[in-house]
């Protein structure tokens, strides 16, 4: 009986997706043909007008308007463009939303669908194959060169030797996250409606005459603004503070380091869309404005109805919504999102399994690989040659990583935590493979963080500083981007070289800026691809030169200089008692 209702189950969620795939096809063969027609026809009024006029050139020699009537019909438009602009200054009339909102509905992720075909099926096969190749490859050479398999897990080992003080931290972040920030926020948000005095006037009257807020309920909120920002500097600096004094491993300290961004990043999006939320509550129940006046201030298209409420009949939402909200793979609050009927535990388990499958596929190719180049750094001389030779070394290991990362976060694990909490948007990433220039990139690789970036950095940047500055806007998304990726990789590896920094918020705003945005031209991808294989490769040679220098070479430079200076700039060569007495001060020879 179990069984039946289980395949009951699955079938209705499948027949869900399938009634979403055929919508999404009839749709898309609709903006084709309507494509299609639109160009026709564009095509043939450019040929019309053109024979328009060439006939007007070779017969119209004279003008067959005199000058009167000609000033006449002049005098006639500027008399019709005056009510057409006075409408348009209308106050009461507002224009129409510049910013597009997030907006979620049932959808599978890209490559879901492109795996049904057998055709797409088989590039992953390849990449299985590849990696069985490769494992053969090492073992059968140590087997014949050593007389047995060197594949030690010792570097896992080390990375996983504190796990339970890494979840008794993350317990502790998850905690104070659900705690501080939830009962802070429905403190201000009840506490400040005693503070509102009860308007006796109509909402017509405080049109025409707004009245400032009393002094006390700006001090209170205020007040909670700046606790508010106590909070995230103490939430950025104990997390941190405990995986130095700690001397967490990389792995963990990655794990930390990213889940302290996203229960940031959370907690913000929380705010910043109930924050609104509040104070129109309490203009409704101050009697300053009613329901009617935030109906009809509503806009008229269907798309940007979704918004994280639609009549604020609470000040804040209840603390189900928002611990739903901490585990969806979206960074975006609602109230609700579309939802399947079942959850596929199958589908679940196969995506758990990949993405563990891709996690030792990427440390396979780093031991293997990577490692191997970089481990006796300093103990030989490094000449120019040796480093560009280094750097093409490891760009196809880095481009199989990226994939690895790529396949095993962004769609394995986002889908199977979907899965599991019945999350029906599945637009993770998209088309980013196919990207002509780095703005698209930047937009497609990863939806779920730009969504976060695009609403509550550049749209409120923008919002602020005006269509002038639209650069700016533009360029404080990738700055704070850049910034946060090279925090994560400063207290991850325990030296500061921002490498990653200059290539995207330097050399990748530079290339948005000088190459075109929209262009269907196949050698821009071409670009955009051997940019990223090159890129990885000077990172992960960059990096680990630098991790190297600091386990072999000695501190030139004492205090807090030594952590942002790069050792590798400064470091000799070393003779073999200098290279066993360093190794021997390390925990682990890497």
């Amino acid at each position: 009986m179990a069984t039946t209702e289980k395949r009951s189950h699955e079938s209705s969620a499948n027949a869900e997706f399938r009634r979403v795939d055929r919508t999404v096809q009839i749709y898309n063969a609709t903006e084709h043909l309507r494509s299609d027609i639109l160009n026709y026809i564009s095509s043939r009024l450019e040929e019309f007008s053109s024979e328009i006029k060439q006939t007007a050139d070779n017969v119209l020699k004279e003008p067959v308007i005199s000058p009167m009537d000609l000033a006449a019909i002049h005098k006639i438009e500027s008399e019709a463009v005056i009510p057409s602009n006075s409408q348009n200054t209308d106050p009461n009339k507002k224009p129409p939303s510049v910013f597009p909102l997030k907006i979620f509905r049932m959808r599978q992720s890209i490559l879901t669908d492109l795996l049904e075909v057998s055709h797409i099926k088989s590039i992953r096969q390849i990449f299985i194959a590849i990696l069985v190749i490769v494992f053969l490859q090492v073992a059968i050479t140590d087997l014949f060169e050593l007389g047995t398999i060197d594949f030690r897990f010792d570097v896992i080992r080390w990375n996983f030797s504190n796990v339970s003080a890494c979840l008794r931290l993350w317990l502790y972040l998850f905690a104070s996250t659900c705690i501080i920030v939830y009962n802070s926020f429905h403190i201000w948000a009840y506490k400040r409606l005693l503070l509102i005095p009860i308007s006796s006037s109509s909402s017509s009257d405080v049109s025409e005459k707004p009245k400032n807020k009393p002094a006390s309920l700006l001090i209170f909120d205020w007040f909670w603004l700046v606790v508010y920002c106590c909070y995230i500097a103490l939430f950025l600096y104990f997390p941190v503070y405990y995986i130095l004094a700690e001397n967490y491993p990389i792995v963990t300290r990655i794990f930390i380091l990213m889940e302290q961004v996203r229960f940031l990043m959370k907690s913000h999006a929380f705010v910043r869309e109930n924050a609104p939320r509040a104070i129109l509550y309490g203009r409704i129940s101050s009697k300053e404005i009613t329901i009617e006046d935030t109906t009809n201030d509503k806009p008229n298209d269907s798309i940007n109805n979704q918004k994280a409420f639609p009549h604020p009949h609470t000040p804040c939402p209840e603390f189900s919504k928002f611990l739903y909200f901490l585990f969806a793979p979206t960074l975006i609050y609602r109230d609700s999102y579309p939802r399947t009927s079942s959850v596929r535990w199958k589908y679940v388990i196969t995506q758990l399994t990949q993405f563990i499958g891709a996690a030792f596929f990427g440390y396979y190719l780093f031991y293997r690989f990577c490692l191997p180049v970089f481990r006796h750094f300093k103990s030989e001389h490094v000449t120019v040659k040796k480093f560009v030779l280094s750097i093409l070394n490891c760009t196809l290991p880095g481009a199989l990583l990226l994939f690895c990362a790529f396949y095993g976060f962004l769609h394995c694990w986002l889908n199977a935590f979907a899965e599991m909490l019945r999350f029906a948007d599945r637009q993770f990433y998209s088309d980013w493979w196919t990207a002509n220039s780095w703005s698209s990139y930047y937009r497609t690789w990863n939806i779920v963080v730009h969504d976060w970036l695009y609403t509550y950095v550049y749209r409120d940047c923008h919002k602020l500083l005006g269509v002038k500055y639209r650069l700016v806007s533009m360029y404080t998304v990738i700055f704070l981007s850049a910034c946060v990726h090279e925090y994560i990789l400063a207290l991850a590896f325990g030296y500061f070289y921002p490498i990653l920094f200059l290539q995207f918020a330097v050399l990748g705003f530079i290339s948005m800026l000088i190459l075109p945005q929209r262009t269907q031209n196949n050698a821009f991808n071409v670009f955009i691809w051997t940019s990223l294989f090159v890129g990885l490769g000077m990172q992960m040679c960059l990096y680990s030169i630098e991790w190297y220098a600091r386990q072999n070479c000695p501190r030139t430079l004492n205090g807090p200089l030594d952590y942002f200076v790069p050792r590798s700039l400064f470091c000799h060569d070393l003779n073999d008692t200098d290279i066993q007495f360093s190794a021997t001060n390390n925990h682990l020879d890497l």
